[in-house]
């Protein structure tokens, strides 16, 4: 019988393969473990193990944070889609984008603390 944070586990996982576009098969190919071993951790039948969960999280190409402390599903689409969009460019491209993140980020933080 799956246990509450199985489950929860599971449907956070089933949760961010269905929002990076991949299928049971997909997650499988990326990641070695077989599909029923994947669907199976998703329905909360199964415990993975730290090493299971770490592989799936790599081949998802998400955060821990997705699995483990997810944030409203709106945010975590748009974390998602700000990671993917780093991800993308070369190195020259991830060093001004995070330029421009910290600069802007500090101006909202300091406006913000004006009010």
């Amino acid at each position: 019988m799956p246990n509450k944070n199985l489950k929860e586990l599971g449907a956070r996982l089933r949760t961010a393969r269905n929002s990076r576009g991949f299928t049971l098969d997909q997650l499988s190919d990326r990641s070695g473990y077989s599909s029923r071993h994947i669907a199976n951790i998703e329905k909360g039948d199964v415990n993975p193990s730290f090493e299971v969960l770490f592989n799936l999280v790599k081949a998802l190409g998400v955060s821990f944070d997705t699995v483990f402390d997810p944030a409203d599903e709106q945010m975590e689409v748009e974390i998602q889609e700000i990671a993917g969009l780093y991800r993308a460019c070369p190195e020259q491209g991830r060093r001004l984008i995070l330029i421009a993140i910290r600069a802007m980020a500090h101006e909202m933080m300091d406006t913000s603390n004006e009010n």
